[in-house]
């Protein structure tokens, strides 16, 4: 199988090699304990790029890294002895110079036609700019999120014990202005998996049929499980507005379409996350948002100066703009007369940056080198077959024989052809009845019970996109924020004795927090009032470790509104305590700051 490896928000390529493909709605498998599992799985990846590869990172035991070749191009690693399989296995694979633009070249089959995809040589261009990130009080935006209430988010995130329900992991969103603030625990409270199927056509249409705000571009942000009744029409009615609106897709859970998730981020420009297992909803989402927020690389053109006789054909559809995080790959094929000396081609990429206008130039070496496995032919044939592939009633007949073709020389999979199984000592199709083998699972309790100090906690709200940085009303016209559900009562007040010094204080504030894990930083997250402050309150001082009393006689202002001091020692607390999830409260970090700067005194 070939495929494009996703990239993650820190620059590494993200392979998956799932432990189950397509769980959907129920598992009708045995489980059993982990260490009876009856099968363990060795797996060793060959790793080749045309930057050095500094590390391999994996949620699973890896051998050390093993470097074939001096400039550290090519690299194996592998499972550890043993490994059961019993999760999903990923790799994060992390390179050096990964700003810099890069062409492969490969030669085609020698078998093929040369005005067949297969059989001319292709080339890939990557381009991965490195925008600089912008203060978010710079941009303006109208936020939509459209939430998947289907039967099917009422299941677990995943197979492992005690795993949140999906509708829980999703179901904290409100319109975020100061007034509806106050009213978001009653409507998270209504915010049930109780509409049946996964239908988000018609939702998708009436937000796109809304009127425009002129000056704040649409930002969709779609979250759901499963898999819609009509997967093409949806991708097509996001690929049809996607002059006008960028959409964020989630899919939660380990059933989640990854064709819906995927395609309808890449076609409108936007970025596509999962989240399995014990995943951050917050962390992903806050990712998805602050892309949101980055200005983009617009104005892309592909100019390529090749040897005489030597001419370019574009296979990728053309992509105006990227933004920050994401990458260009294009696909192009070299047809006409090859030079039979070593040469050299050329791609110039010129674009524009907050209006300044760029380029880059890359050389790259021909003939290309053959490659038995032809990875960019079929990678190229994948990106056409996108393209084009809308279904067996969306797709017209010139481009289902366009399909078609390129799916039979490539062997790349498309929704009109299929693999068929070979016994290759007889070189005939399998025939007969499938064998169904009943595969072992480790086990998972579905049993959901609520706590009983359920309420006291129901209605806590982790205001993740609380002021999205410096934005103010004037700049966002509609935003919404997030509210967090957790198994944790609110914290208790830290007992203080007046025997203890002030570093064992301290210590003893640390492992309190850290008994409680996240739960603290998002309780504080959820005390921040709309405009980025926070009040100087009992809530406030139960978090911080200390007393009302003992927190106003430090206040250096006391004549002035407390509020400045509580919101000065509440970003210090998140510095100092919640600095391990700095991913999810950065950007209220930056509105706190910006309102002390308008209403702290010296």
């Amino acid at each position: 199988m070939c495929r494009k490896l996703p990239l993650e928000r820190d620059g590494a390529l993200r392979y998956l090699l799932p432990a189950i493909l397509n769980p959907r709605y129920q598992l009708t498998n045995p489980n059993i304990l982990l260490e009876d599992l009856p099968y363990t799985l060795s797996m060793v990846a060959t790793i080749t790029s045309q930057h050095a590869i500094e590390r391999v990172k994996s949620n699973c035991s890896l051998s050390t890294i093993q470097y074939l070749t001096e400039n550290k191009t090519s690299a194996q690693v592998s499972l550890t002895e043993g490994h059961k399989f019993d999760r999903d296995v990923e790799l994060l694979i992390y390179y050096s110079e990964v700003h810099s633009p890069s062409v492969a070249v490969e030669m085609g089959m020698l078998d093929m036609k040369p005005d067949n995809l297969m059989g001319a040589p292709c080339a890939m261009l990557s381009f991965y700019p490195d925008i600089p990130e912008v203060e978010a009080s710079k941009f303006c935006g109208e936020f939509v999120f459209l939430m998947d209430r289907s039967g099917s988010m009422d299941f677990p995130m995943s197979r492992e014990r005690n795993s949140q329900l999906r509708i829980e992991a999703a179901k904290r969103r409100v319109k975020y202005t100061q007034e509806t603030m106050e009213d978001a625990v009653e409507r998270v409270k209504c915010l049930e998996a109780d509409l049946g199927g996964t239908e988000i056509l018609a939702p998708l249409c009436n937000i796109f049929k809304a009127p425009s705000i002129p000056g704040h571009p649409l930002k969709l942000f779609v979250f759901t499980d499963g898999e819609v009744s009509d997967t093409f029409s949806v991708i097509k009615e996001v690929q049809l507005n996607s002059n006008k609106h960028r959409c964020f897709s989630f899919g939660i859970g380990q059933g989640a379409s990854t064709s819906l998730i995927k395609t309808i981020a890449r076609v409108s420009g936007g970025t596509a996350e999962f989240i399995t297992g014990k995943d951050r909803m917050q962390t992903k989402a806050l990712g998805s948002l602050k892309f949101a927020l980055q200005c983009a690389v617009e104005n892309i053109s592909l100019s390529w100066e090749l040897p005489p006789g030597l001419t370019v054909k574009m296979l990728s559809p053309e992509q105006p703009a990227i933004i920050r995080g994401q990458r260009l790959i294009t696909y192009v094929q070299l047809t006409g007369l090859m030079p039979q000396v070593e040469s050299t081609g050329t791609v110039c990429i010129k674009h524009s940056l907050q209006g300044k206008s760029l380029e880059n130039r890359v050389i790259f070496s021909l003939p290309p080198k053959a490659n038995a496995n032809f990875f960019i032919h079929r990678l190229a044939a994948k990106s056409l077959i996108q393209t084009k592939d809308m279904g067996l009633v969306k797709t017209s007949e010139e481009d289902k024989e366009d399909v078609m073709n390129i799916s039979l020389q490539s062997g790349v999979l498309s929704s009109f052809t299929a693999f068929c199984a070979i016994n290759k000592e007889l070189n005939k199709p399998v025939q007969g009845p499938l064998d169904h083998r009943v595969i072992p699972t480790t086990g998972i309790d579905v049993t959901v019970s609520w706590p009983p100090h359920f309420g006291a906690w129901q209605g806590q709200v982790e205001q993740w996109v609380l002021g999205a940085a410096e934005c103010g009303s004037e700049s966002i016209n509609s935003l919404e924020l997030v509210s967090e559900y957790s198994g944790m009562t609110n914290v208790a007040p830290i007992e203080e004795t007046k025997e203890a010094d002030a570093s064992t204080k301290e210590s003893n504030v640390q492992n309190e927090h850290k008994a409680f894990g996240d739960n603290v930083v998002v309780q504080l997250i959820a005390l921040q009032n709309a405009n980025g402050s926070w009040n100087l309150d009992e809530d406030l001082t139960k978090i911080l470790g200390s007393t009302l009393k003992d927190i106003k006689a430090a206040n250096p202002v006391k004549h002035e509104d407390p509020s400045a001091w509580a919101t000065v020692l509440a970003v210090v607390w998140l510095h100092a305590i919640g600095k391990d999830l700095k991913c999810e409260w950065e950007l209220l970090e930056r509105k706190a700051v910006a309102w002390l700067h308008d209403h702290a005194v010296s």
